[in-house]
């Protein structure tokens, strides 16, 4: 990183652009390092090992209050500094909790825990939410005959999506009678995740999947297609979900017009959009940016990778859709 990158190439859609992030502009201001007050440890904004804001920054940093309980699993092999996952433990840390696998709860005495892994089996957040959601899984998901979609995913999940006649589910739901306690995500490579969910505790849980979204992440996962999402992409994604599935999308609201998520999505979350105040972010309304400083820290790290790099440059950018 020696001299900003004067011209770019192409235009592009900035990703976060009418999301409600808070000012992180703050963070490049910042000189110098901190001693984590847990380790002793040198560090520039939080500590990756003990997930912990350093110095004063505490008082910067937003807060991010959630719906659920989540837990990162992640591998032994993924480096603390490099993950994003340790983002949702400094922004949401009476919410999110992380673990080294294979030193994981016991999750067999816990209700409402789901996984958000693909399997033959996961269902969709709509359905969680009983909605009669139709899902059109075609060839497999385009693997071979006799593989399994849960262990060797390597395509986009093009599934069509839409309200089956029935019933509509009109159920209040509240903090304290959500259809998900808690959710598990895995921080790890694909190839690693593999391994993870082969665990027999992991496999007893139930499995969600989520919508496709193009990721943002800088960072270069080879063999990756652009809708692996990077870790905190994920938790974002996943709540964004709930929180729409629960208490509707704001009409107002216009985060999402850059963030690429597939059409399914849209199409879910268009009978649920309601007309409220745009200024309106109480817990249970409609969504209007709840959780979209979750990506406080990531916003700002793509900003100041860009500002270095072109975009249509960075092979994380080029991979297949």
């Amino acid at each position: 990183m020696s001299h900003p990158v004067e011209a770019r190439v192409q235009s592009r859609k900035y990703p976060f652009v009418n999301m409600h992030i808070a000012d992180h502009s703050v963070l490049d201001t910042i000189e110098g390092r901190n001693i984590c007050r847990n380790c002793n440890r040198s560090r520039k904004f939080f500590c990756y090992s003990c997930h912990i804001p350093v110095g004063e920054l505490d008082k910067i940093f937003p807060r991010v209050e959630l719906p659920i309980q989540i837990d990162i699993i992640k591998h032994k092999k993924e480096i603390d500094g490099k993950s994003t996952a340790v983002h949702a433990a400094v922004l949401a840390p009476d919410h999110v909790r992380i673990y080294t696998f294979p030193d994981i709860p016991d999750y067999s005495q816990m209700e409402g825990v789901v996984l958000i892994f693909p399997s033959a089996t996961s269902l969709t957040v709509p359905q969680l939410f009983e909605r009669n959601v139709q899902l059109k899984i075609d060839d497999n998901y385009g693997l071979p005959k006799g593989h399994h979609m849960g262990t060797m995913l390597r395509r986009r999940m093009d599934e069509v999506v839409g309200e089956v006649p029935g019933e509509p589910a009109n159920k209040h739901y509240t903090y304290d009678n959500m259809p998900i306690r808690r959710a598990v995500f895995i921080d790890s490579t694909w190839p690693q995740s593999r391994s993870i969910y082969a665990d027999e505790r992991m496999r007893r849980l139930r499995t969600v999947v989520l919508q496709n979204r193009l990721s943002q992440f800088w960072r270069h996962q080879r063999g990756s297609p652009r809708w692996y999402l990077a870790t905190i992409e994920a938790i974002h994604q996943f709540l964004l979900e709930v929180h729409v599935n629960a208490w509707g999308l704001n009409a107002a609201y216009r985060g999402l017009e850059n963030l690429e998520i597939t059409e399914g999505f849209h199409q879910l979350a268009e009978p649920l959009t309601l007309q409220a105040s745009p200024d309106c972010v109480a817990r249970e309304a409609p969504y209007n940016g709840q959780y979209d400083n979750m990506l406080y820290f990531f916003a700002n790290m793509y900003d100041l990778i860009h500002k270095y790099y072109d975009h249509n440059e960075l092979i994380s950018y080029r991979r297949p859709i």
